[in-house]
């Protein structure tokens, strides 16, 4: 339509088509359409258009496989070629907007790429491709990669797909509503170009029907036509719409020649994004072929064990001519007369296993990309998180129960965990494994030497042992292939047999203190010291360790020493006493003025400049005290409205890293799999970190404990039998 007048004849960017002669297996039945717009004039983009046309029918119909996966080579093999066009012509460069749609099967494939829209009217209302305008949009031609969008639909007879001009997507859907909903071609026709008015646009219609109108002829395959940059003339429309569903406006039935059975009658779904894969959810031939393979090899594996049995009979039972027979191993026979219905029914039990994975691995392919789909439609943010979450749950199950690392499960996981970070606030880091303890370590605390000389601390709590790995000064790289083993449960130290080991901290040197060291906490009532420099450990008791109920970690401040006990529900305060502690009846305890309930306290640590505390909970409260009034001043509802979009979850450690201004606290959030920074006098989230693990898995989920070294940020996890680190992009 220019101007508002129809035109008539063969419209140069629109292709209506069935499928070519000798098509690749599987697409015999398959209908391409394709809407192409090119900047510039379309009288000069007419061949080039032609024969990009050309390009995507032959490339898409001669590649087998997913639909999705032809479509997509198709459509970058033009991308390309455009391309190299764009890079050769002296004149302007031509960019362009393609919507490639597939009816196979009952079901509508749909690809786009750049400022391209289409519209699906069905019984309940018009869908919209993309619903939103996209972020990003590379046009046709001007970059090697290209931005693909896809959606998959099940049509009815009755639906109407419009290939629609770039230059009306500016138009509500809503406008749409009479043409594309309960109508047919011609009344649908008539009221497209009410709506347009005294506009120029070109559009392709389709109607699926489960007869062909008898105004429309039947459908006839056109013929093969050789790529070639000169006017060409059009591929055959289907169901002649160029001719007789009025001019311009290309009309098309996708059941037209009578060959083409019903399409089934479907529950209508909300469009969704169909990944390029070879396996995804439509691939029916793949899995049928992978089916018969495996039954296949079954058989000749059968056959060729049954060969193996009759010789073996033969030879077990030799004609009676023979001067001699040898005795008959029956309990031999015995033996294979029952292995054999066991490894035939192994076989056919593997064939069906495999077929049941594979139409599993399909569906849960699907619902991540309906949930991609429905994020990118959200009407909030919370709503795209909670599908953006879905995703990753979905993606999580296959890698634990299906097929670990699949290719497209990755990349959705990718895109759905991209966006989630983004409307976060997340910063991923990139992780690495630092070592990996033997089989049964359950690392329960990590802590580093300060100074420039490096060196890492672990704790594991199932054997009751400490170990110290050598490092360089940026802890990153260790200097030993194996760490050293320096204390461990039931080791004797001066007249101190070692107890339970709890929790430790890098004790620096002070007036009480000589040396600096590691101190360690012993549930038997006692803080063992390993100095380093010397590589030797003494051990010191603590008064009054009778009334311990069930130590769970200990810090410093000031050269004291506190200890968190749940089972007392109490913060222990110590005194330095040249090398040693002392309690004072007066001030063994932190006094707290609010209910603190430290019975449910996990981890705690104190601010080395005004002895402030902050505590975690199991269940992901969080508590900021001043020491000097026992006041809360601040708690996990601050967080929340200072930027924390989801709760704390499963918090098992906190410390605080810094001072003066630069102070901030961090906290393992191992339910939600990152690390949070908060300000420290104000509650406020500074940022918080995650990292990826084995396929694609979140690295802190279900970490025991973490160390920070800044500038740069460096962040070592323990969590079972491995130490990472992990550091910024």
């Amino acid at each position: 339509m220019v101007d508002g007048a129809l035109q008539e004849g063969a419209i140069p960017g629109l292709l209506g088509q069935q499928a070519a002669t000798r098509p690749a297996r599987g697409r015999e039945r398959d209908y391409l359409f394709v809407h192409l717009t090119l900047t510039g004039n379309m009288a000069d983009t007419a061949a080039l258009s032609q024969h990009l046309l050309t390009l995507i029918s032959q490339k898409y119909y001669q590649t087998g496989g997913s639909v999705t996966a032809a479509l997509r080579g198709a459509v970058l093999e033009a991308n390309q070629q455009l391309l190299r066009h764009n890079l050769s012509v002296k004149g302007p460069a031509r960019e362009g907007a393609i919507t490639c749609s597939v009816f196979h099967q009952g079901e509508l494939f749909t690809l786009q790429a750049g400022e391209s829209v289409a519209l699906l009217g069905r019984n309940f209302g018009i869908e919209r491709m993309p619903p939103r305008p996209p972020a990003q949009l590379t046009p046709l031609g001007r970059s090697a990669s290209l931005d693909i969008r896809y959606f998959h639909h099940r049509v009815q007879a009755g639906d109407m797909l419009l290939l629609a001009d770039p230059r009306i997507s500016h138009l509500p859907t809503d406008d749409f509503q009479t043409a594309l909903v309960e109508s047919s071609v011609e009344p649908a026709m008539a009221e497209l170009a009410k709506l347009l008015g005294g506009e120029s646009a070109r559009l392709l219609l389709v109607e699926f029907t489960s007869d062909a109108p008898p105004e429309l002829p039947d459908v006839t395959p056109p013929p093969a036509v050789t790529p070639s940059l000169v006017a060409e003339p059009q591929p055959r429309r289907e169901g002649a719409a160029a001719g007789a569903a009025v001019a311009a406006t290309a009309a098309a039935t996708a059941a037209a020649a009578e060959r083409k059975p019903q399409p089934k009658r479907a529950q209508p779904i909300r469009q969704q994004p169909v990944p390029p894969a070879k396996d995804g959810p439509v691939d029916r031939q793949s899995m049928e072929r992978q089916a018969r393979q495996a039954g296949a090899q079954a058989a000749l594996g059968a056959s060729r064990f049954t060969a193996w049995l009759a010789d073996l009979l033969a030879r077990l039972r030799p004609p009676r001519s023979a001067p001699a027979e040898e005795p008959v191993n029956w309990t031999l026979a015995a033996v294979i007369a029952i292995v054999i219905p066991l490894l035939v029914a192994a076989v056919v039990t593997g064939v069906y296993v495999t077929r049941e994975q594979s139409r599993e691995l399909a569906e849960m392919k699907m619902q991540m990309a309906q949930a991609l789909s429905l994020a990118d439609a959200a009407a909030s943010d919370a709503e795209a998180r909670q599908h953006y979450a879905a995703v990753l749950a979905l993606a999580e199950q296959v890698n634990r129960q299906l097929r670990p690392g699949e290719a497209e499960v990755m990349r959705m996981q990718a895109v759905a965990r991209t966006q989630l970070d983004r409307l976060e606030g997340i910063t991923r880091l990139t992780a690495a494994p630092l070592y990996q303890y033997s089989e049964g370590t359950n690392l329960q605390a990590v802590a580093l030497r300060e100074g420039s000389s490096g060196g890492i601390f672990t704790l594991d709590g199932g054997s009751g042992s400490v170990y110290e790995h050598e490092t360089d000064e940026s802890y990153l790289n260790l200097t030993t292939a194996t760490p050293t083993r320096i204390l461990f449960s039931t080791q004797t130290i001066g007249s101190h047999v070692a107890g339970r080991m709890v929790d430790f901290f890098w004790r620096p040197q002070g007036f009480a203190v000589q040396r600096e060291g590691l101190a360690v906490l012993d549930a038997a009532g006692a803080l063992l010291t390993y100095q380093p420099s010397l590589a030797s450990a003494y051990a010191i008791s603590l008064d009054l360790s009778v009334d311990w109920g069930n130590p769970v970690a200990v810090t410093t401040f000031g050269e004291r020493l506190y200890i968190l006990d749940d089972g007392a529900g109490q913060i222990w305060r110590y005194f330095p006493d040249g090398e040693g502690f002392v309690a004072n009846v007066d001030g063994r305890t932190v006094p707290l003025n609010e209910d603190a309930d430290l019975a449910n306290a996990v981890d705690f640590d104190i601010y080395s400049e005004d002895g402030s505390l902050v505590i975690v909970y199991n269940d992901g409260r969080i508590r900021y005290y001043d020491t000097r009034n026992g006041r809360v001043e601040w708690d996990e509802n601050i967080l929340l409205a200072n930027g924390l979009v989801t709760p704390l979850v499963n918090p098992t450690s906190v410390e605080i890293v810094g001072r003066g201004l630069n102070a901030t606290i961090y906290i393992a959030d191992a339910g939600n799999g990152r690390i949070v920074q908060v300000s420290r006098p104000t509650g406020q989230v500074l940022a918080q970190y995650r990292a990826t693990g084995d396929h694609g898995a979140e690295l802190f989920t279900g970490m025991t404990d973490f160390a920070i070294a800044e500038l740069p940020l460096r962040v070592f996890v323990s969590k079972g039998d491995t130490l990472y680190s992990a550091t910024l992009r």
